[in-house]
């Protein structure tokens, strides 16, 4: 089975071209034989995944450039999540808060 293409346009939207193409394709079953099944038990797994990232909650934080800088040039890719577990961990660390004050 050959794999499709389409491109958004800038704002996002599937270009004229691709929304053509895709009217164009006829329907076919799809092949689900490189898919893996999951059980029982892996499925659960993943619903409680979703709704701990569910719990997240999107925030902003004024730092200094320098500071912003370190840490990209530091921890690179990733940087915030590194960042939000080092906070996390901040919240069991009393002397490190009292030292902050």
């Amino acid at each position: 089975m050959a794999t499709v293409h389409f491109t958004l346009d800038e704002n996002y939207q599937l270009s004229e071209e691709s929304l053509a193409r895709l009217a164009a394709l006829k329907d076919r079953p799809i092949d689900f034989s490189d898919i893996p099944e999951y059980t029982a038990e892996e499925l659960e797994k993943m619903r409680l995944m979703a709704i701990e990232k569910r719990k997240k909650q999107l925030f902003s934080l004024r730092l200094k450039c320098s500071v912003i800088n370190w840490w990209k040039e530091n921890v690179g890719v990733g940087y915030t999540g590194v960042m939000a577990r080092m906070l996390e961990k901040a919240t069991k660390r009393a002397d490190w808060i009292k030292e902050c004050l």
